[in-house]
């Protein structure tokens, strides 16, 4: 669990890692869904989802679900010993998501679905890598917010 902590008097009081984790799932299903004033397209789906992501990690508590079934879907991939597609590092995985980002033709709901995989995924290549960047920035974003943990 990644702690992000920030002092109370932040500009929107005290939020909280659970709490913006709330507030982002929130923005993130009314803004892929796209049926109020403001919709979410890929993009912008791909980053609340990577900052939901992050604040997930960060809130733990029922939170931690997210991260527990990707955690076992990357077991069932066979990443980090051998599985079905031979020996899958977690790097390799990183790479695909970001292939998948940049070249498949995406919907707001598949961006937001790999932009919450990659959240939960990145972190576990390590803090030396360059897949750390991404998560670092996002948790200063939330620490900005006032999202302590």
């Amino acid at each position: 669990m990644m702690t992000i902590a920030a002092p109370p008097g932040t500009a929107f009081g005290a939020v909280g890692a659970g709490g913006l984790a709330l507030v982002l799932t929130v923005v993130l299903i009314l803004g892929v869904r796209g049926r109020g004033k403001q919709r979410l397209r890929d993009n912008g789906a791909l980053a609340v989802a990577f900052l939901a992501g992050t604040a997930y990690r960060a809130a733990g508590e029922f939170w931690v679900n997210a991260e527990q079934v990707t955690t076992q879907g990357l077991t069932g991939l066979g990443v980090g010993g051998r599985g079905p597609f031979g020996e899958l590092g977690i790097g390799a995985v990183c790479c695909l998501l970001v292939a998948l980002v940049l070249l498949a033709p995406l919907t707001p709901g598949r961006a937001a679905l790999l932009g919450l995989v990659a959240a939960l995924v990145f972190p576990t290549a390590g803090v030396g890598t360059i897949w750390h960047v991404p998560v670092s920035l996002a948790a200063a974003v939330l620490l900005m917010i006032g999202g302590g943990g």
